[in-house]
């Protein structure tokens, strides 16, 4: 008998062991895109569930309140807590003793020497099942999605650290600019209780160009320049300290128009000058919206007397002639009944050495004045780049803060002494002339500088 091989069924081992590679590529491109894509979606929906829970606590809402925003902005991009899928919002202190987190780690990627509390941690647990991967015995697949947002809550604090002259420039001065500070003429600048802050990184940042010129201010303060300083400067005491600390973004603090709402009431109703007795009698409300007239847009000069509120001045003030102008209305000291603040939004402000200024930024609600805008005297927004020149004279005082962060502002001593109970923050900064300017600086007579809340993801 003769037997004959044959090769009949090998091609079936062939086409099932081919089957069961088809598979595992038809698992490979279908059930891998399906958990690639629901990975997608359940780490946007944790992103913008961290972001609503963040945006909830920064607002004040309660621990179950803000957590449930969390949820609920997850539950409405498709995963809602139902046993299969798990939403967890957690703040990252209380993660770190979580039953969840048998490890006690640390929320992932927090800066060093970051406050656990304030970050606001969303999980999502999404199962994806599998189809073709079944057949090499996959059944699901497990994606795990966690966002992380600060909710920093407001931070209350001084403009500069309590310096009372500040350079808030951080770069050089820029063509037709003077520098970011500087020092001239020959008179004599006392700075009580404070310092000199010159925020710019330039290697000339502060320059003294002086004849003669003496600049005190507190040994426990002094002069703190970011960048450079003028080598041989010798009329400053103490020394000013160059590459002495770190750049201060401005832009992060609360300004005055941050809240239009503030504002809109006084700058929507038309302010008035009128004569009383030999007197000018101001009212406040807006002035010279239309025309380029500045303020006080009458004459002669003579004695002006500002009654209680905010001034909205739209071409500036501009001061010709012998002008006495005042907000304190009966002449007997200022009063919590008394004050003003100017809001400059167009237009320059200069106030020439023949005129006596007694003004004081209010300092009481009373009347209804809205409590953000206290101790505010000058606010100049950075909208308007304009040129501040405040020259000094017998008898001028000015108490509260002149904020005008993108203006050029000179502080000019002539002849007469020049009391300022005030911060002033420019862009740049300048003091020249021959006279004495005082500055004293006093927390009770400046608004707090406030770092509103805010939300960012980390990295």
């Amino acid at each position: 008998m003769i037997f004959k091989t044959t090769q009949k069924g090998q091609a079936l081992i062939l086409i099932a062991l081919a089957a069961v590679g088809l598979f595992g590529f038809a698992a490979l491109a279908l059930d891998g895109s399906a958990v690639f894509a629901d990975r997608r979606h359940a780490q946007n929906a944790a992103d913008t569930g961290a972001y609503a829970a963040a945006l909830a606590r920064i607002r004040g809402k309660p621990e179950a309140e803000w957590k449930q925003a969390g949820l609920d902005r997850v539950g409405t991009n498709g995963y809602t807590d139902n046993g299969e899928i798990v939403v967890k919002v957690y703040s990252c202190l209380e993660w770190k003793t979580s039953p969840d987190n048998p490890t006690g780690a640390d929320c992932k990627a927090l800066p060093a020497g970051a406050d656990p509390d304030e970050y606001v941690l969303v999980r999502v647990r999404s199962v994806v099942k599998m189809y073709f991967a079944r057949v090499i015995g996959r059944q699901e697949v497990i994606n795990y999605s966690d966002a992380i947002v600060r909710a920093a809550p407001a931070n209350i604090t001084e403009w500069f650290n309590g310096h009372a002259l500040v350079s808030a420039n951080p770069g050089c001065a820029a063509p037709g600019e003077f520098g970011p500070f500087e020092v001239g003429g020959n008179g004599n600048t006392v700075v009580n209780n404070s310092g000199i802050f010159v925020n710019s990184s330039c290697p000339l940042a502060f320059v003294d160009n002086g004849n003669s010129n003496t600049v005190l201010t507190d040994p426990s303060a002094g002069v703190c320049v970011v960048g450079g300083v003028q080598p041989g400067v010798t009329g400053v005491n103490p020394a000013p300290a160059a590459n002495c600390g770190d750049q201060i973004d401005i832009n992060q603090f609360w300004m005055p128009d941050s809240d239009p709402s503030l504002l809109a009431p006084y700058c929507s109703t038309p302010g008035t000058i009128t004569s009383s007795g030999g007197d000018y009698i101001a009212t406040p409300g807006y002035f010279n919206k239309t025309g380029n007239k500045t303020f006080p847009d009458v004459s002669p000069a003579r004695v002006l007397k500002l009654q209680k509120g905010i001034y909205c001045l739209y071409n500036g003030i501009g001061l010709t002639g012998n002008w006495t102008i005042t907000s304190d209305l009966d002449g007997d000291g200022h009063e919590s009944s008394e004050g003003v603040f100017f809001y400059v939004p167009g237009g320059d402000v200069v106030f020439n050495g023949g005129s006596e200024l007694r003004l004081y930024a209010m300092d009481s609600t009373s009347g209804g004045f809205p409590s953000q805008l206290l101790d505010y005297l000058f606010y100049i927004p950075a909208s308007n780049r304009a040129d501040v020149k405040i020259t000094g004279s017998n008898n001028s005082t000015f108490t509260g803060m002149i904020l005008a962060p993108t203006s050029a502002i000179e502080i000019i001593g002539n002849g007469g002494a020049l009391s300022l109970h005030t911060q002033i923050i420019g862009h740049n900064t300048r003091i020249s002339g021959s006279g004495n300017i005082e500055i004293t600086y006093d927390p009770n007579d400046v608004p707090p500088a406030i770092i509103p809340p805010r939300l960012s993801p980390t990295e």
